[in-house]
């Protein structure tokens, strides 16, 4: 079902959103560590699921099909709450989703005020997986680390806030978070926990100098 599905999401994504959310949601397990031909066979579908959410978040010219996947909150925290599980299987789809959610804001900002509902489901859950992006910047994989420093570089690219010309003027709708704030404090909080247990925080430090935080 979820091979059909993917070549349904390449042929026609608006179509597809409800379709690919629904069976996600019935199909998606938790990111469990299992060595067993069950585990495996259980992460595959999990991976192939997550690309198929990625593939809609990337369609940001098809609105309908964007605010299905962006609306659905509950699918978006599942697909992504196993970062730290196990090895690159388990965390790269899960942050290729994160990246594909970060660089969505800004074009769902164009829509207008019609967008900003999007935004804040986009944005919270950028936020909720904060903590756990910045712990992959100490990952042993170097292609683990590199693609969380791109979600976290993309997310301070982000602006989540949208001037609306209002009948009493311009307003904004939309909280503005300080994602460099935000981000600073988690890298001091993942150096903290990481010297506690005598780890080395290079990996961090090179992250902070590349994303201009201190």
């Amino acid at each position: 079902v979820v091979d059909a599905l993917c070549n349904v999401v390449s042929a026609s994504p608006a179509k597809a959103a409800t379709a690919v959310v629904l069976q996600a949601d019935r199909e998606l397990q938790p990111w469990i560590a299992k060595n067993d031909d069950q585990g495996q066979k259980m992460w595959r579908i999990n991976q192939r699921i997550v690309k198929l959410i990625v593939e809609l978040m990337r369609n940001h010219d098809i609105p309908e099909s964007l605010v299905i996947v962006a609306s659905a909150s509950d699918l978006l925290l599942r697909a992504t709450d196993g970062m730290l599980v196990d090895g690159e299987a388990c965390t790269l789809p899960q942050l290729e989703l994160l990246e594909a959610t970060a660089r969505a804001v800004q074009p769902v900002l164009e829509w207008g005020e019609s967008g900003l509902a999007v935004v804040d489901g986009l944005s919270n859950l950028l936020k909720c997986r904060l903590p756990a992006t910045t712990r992959c910047l100490s990952h042993p994989s170097a292609h683990v680390r590199a693609l969380s420093i791109s979600v976290l570089r993309n997310i301070l690219q982000s602006n989540p806030k949208l001037e609306i010309n209002g009948i009493h003027g311009p307003y904004f709708s939309i909280s503005v978070i300080d994602w460099h704030t935000d981000i600073e404090k988690c890298l001091t909080w993942e150096a903290h926990s990481q010297l506690a247990r005598g780890m080395p925080i290079h990996f961090l430090d090179t992250a902070a100098k590349e994303l201009g935080c201190n």
